[in-house]
């Protein structure tokens, strides 16, 4: 597999030192690794300049201007990957994801045995070794796009996939020049969701299970789900906007209205939001208005 990686990476420099040996170590290494600097910080490119990353002919570091999120990050990235005519398939992390050393060899192994598949993603485990399943998704409507994560009783096998994250993804040159980059203007959130969708049209996607990735990220904690951050403004106006892009449905601008009355009512009566009513009201209110009304992009008002 004629492959090459990119990697989006924002003040995380020490993961970011281990992601890429874990690229560089690969039984089948990358032609090239293509490192997105979102504007970061904290010394990262001083630190990939003193341990002698950047005169690594395998490596392609792009400093951004300013922060585009992981969304214009990953839009950035496959832009430069695309001006290269040397591969066949693209690989796609966060600067906090490392690839078990066999990663690529099983993804070709099963590539070269179904040529006819296009797309590709491996099994993303937490540091511990439990599996993340909310990085592989199935359509259970495709009216509204309702989705459910992958069940861990499916990983003992290879599965097919419906949605996936940009952790661990290997994409075809092919498959990139039809549906063309990510949209770079959702910040964050469902900017894969999004892709993957339209990747769908033309390849089927398949969990290749025994290649992993380890994402060093926390597990998510139960009694923090219901928190209200800047972040929720994204996940709302993204879904939406995405659902908008997709759906042929009749009906789906009645759904939204009836899902945020929904919402609303929740909002209102669950315990959960004691507290944060008010800012929840607020967040969810601007989300839905943009997103009726199509606008994209950061928003002033909730960034981190």
């Amino acid at each position: 597999m004629k492959y090459q990686s990119v990697i989006v990476t924002y003040n995380r420099k020490n993961k970011l030192i281990e992601a890429v040996n874990s690229l560089l170590n690969q039984t089948e290494k990358p032609i090239r690794i293509i490192l997105i600097d979102n504007h970061s910080t904290d010394g990262t490119k001083q630190l990939l300049e003193t341990l002698g990353f950047l005169d690594n002919p395998r490596i392609k570091y792009l400093q951004m201007p300013k922060n585009y999120g992981g969304s214009g990050g990953f839009y950035y990235g496959i832009k430069e990957a695309m001006k290269y005519k040397d591969f066949d398939f693209l690989s796609l992390s966060d600067d906090d994801a490392i690839y078990k050393f066999t990663f690529f060899e099983l993804i070709s192994k099963y590539q070269q045995a179904h040529p006819n598949i296009k797309a590709f993603s491996g099994t993303v485990q937490y540091e511990d070794g439990t599996i993340q399943i909310d990085h592989r998704r199935r359509i259970l409507d495709d009216r509204w796009y309702r989705q459910d994560d992958i069940p861990i009783t499916e990983y003992h096998q290879n599965f097919e996939v419906d949605l996936l994250s940009f952790v661990g993804c290997v994409i075809s040159r092919d498959i990139l020049e039809k549906i063309g980059l990510p949209e770079k203007d959702y910040f964050i959130y469902y900017d894969d969701t999004e892709y993957s969708l339209r990747i769908r049209k033309y390849s089927k996607i398949i969990n290749v299970s025994n290649a992993i990735i380890v994402h060093k990220t926390p597990k998510k904690d139960p009694a923090k789900q219901n928190v209200i951050t800047w972040k929720n403004y994204y996940e709302l106006r993204n879904s939406m906007l995405m659902k908008k892009k997709h759906s042929n449905w009749k009906w789906l601008r009645f759904y939204f209205y009836q899902y945020y009355i929904k919402l609303s009512i929740r909002i209102l009566f669950n315990k959960v939001y004691k507290g944060q009513r008010k800012e929840a009201f607020y967040i969810y209110n601007q989300a839905f208005k943009d997103a009726l009304k199509n606008r994209k992009g950061k928003n002033k008002l909730f960034m981190p």
